[in-house]
């Protein structure tokens, strides 16, 4: 059976490492600012990237909700 958690984590790990490692800090506690700091990249940067993330998972799980 295909849960909604392992097609989240499915696309989640198909990702760059780009995306995949901020949206998990994200998802693990982190602030923006500190995965800015962490990764050595711009705020902005990081926001978008995370903000990708969210789209393409919102995407791909529409059918489960």
């Amino acid at each position: 059976e295909i849960t909604m958690q392992g097609v989240f984590y499915g696309i989640v790990n198909a990702l760059p490492r780009e995306y995949k490692i901020p949206f998990s800090m994200h998802v693990s506690g982190f602030k923006y600012r500190e995965i800015a700091e962490k990764l050595g990249l711009p705020l902005g940067t990081v926001k978008s990237r995370i903000f990708f993330t969210r789209q393409r998972l919102q995407q791909e799980l529409k059918d489960f909700v």
